[in-house]
């Protein structure tokens, strides 16, 4: 997995429509090493190509950040009434033996 994630394109992470149409394979593979490639056309950035491990991570990073946000919100919500929990299986368990 590539920790360092670099998102200035430079020369190494840098690549062009026409190196991704003729030299696939190869890309794939620079993009395993380094994690992600800018896709250029024309001088115009189009794409960024990333390995499915830096996509993990980078889901795994927003998720957890998703997961905060909420527990945040959550610890600033006033407590609301609480009902026990064999009211509440009373009225919808069809087992009302709880």
């Amino acid at each position: 997995m590539h920790n360092n994630l670099m998102l200035i394109p430079t020369t190494k992470n840098t690549k062009t429509v026409t190196d991704l149409r003729e030299n696939t394979l190869s890309l794939l593979r620079d993009t395993q090493r380094q994690g992600h490639l800018y896709i250029f056309h024309r001088s115009s950035p189009k794409a960024v190509i990333m390995s499915i491990e830096e996509f993990e991570r980078i889901n795994e990073l927003i998720e957890d950040y998703l997961d905060e946000l909420d527990a945040i919100q959550l610890a600033q919500e006033e407590p609301g009434e609480l009902i026990p929990f064999k009211e509440v299986a009373k009225k919808y368990l069809k087992d009302k033996n709880v």
